[in-house]
């Protein structure tokens, strides 16, 4: 008696392709990240503009820490943009929250009404979903721009 076997075929992983998923994965994060620095850098503008103001008038002030205010403003509101540009939204609150908002994976969690594990889960996909459209969303600025 013959029995019929299966044929299990696996894909062989590439690692060349594993490294640029990688690259991609960490691109996308780093480009998530420069919100936090946004807002950092808004509030040196800030104190910076104060000081300057504060200062008598024969002072010259040489500070300029926190650089041009609207640059700052520009790259949160690149950043917002990106994020509701993403096809999936539990994906897009997940990072609004994390990454905009500034809260934990677990108070995400809390407020999409997710388990704590399927929090960790949708920000994986999410991530993955930035990182593939990353590339294709910046091509598409920079032609709006030029």
């Amino acid at each position: 008696m013959v029995q019929n076997r299966r044929l299990v075929t696996t894909r062989r992983i590439n690692k060349e392709e594993l490294c640029e998923d990688a690259v991609a994965l960490c691109e996308v994060r780093v480009f998530l990240e420069r919100y936090a620095m946004a807002v950092r850098m808004l509030r040196l503008c800030r104190v910076d503009e104060k000081t300057r103001r504060d200062l008598p008038g024969d002072v010259t002030y040489y500070g300029r820490v926190g650089g041009d205010a609207t640059y700052w403003e520009q790259q949160m509101k690149d950043i917002r943009d990106f994020i509701e540009s993403l096809p999936n939204e539990s994906c897009k609150l997940l990072l609004y929250y994390h990454y905009v908002v500034g809260m934990t994976v677990e108070r995400a969690s809390e407020e999409l009404d997710i388990s704590r594990r399927n929090a960790f889960r949708l920000k994986k996909k999410a991530l993955a979903f930035a990182a593939a459209r990353l590339p294709e969303w910046q091509a598409k600025k920079a032609r709006q721009s030029s």
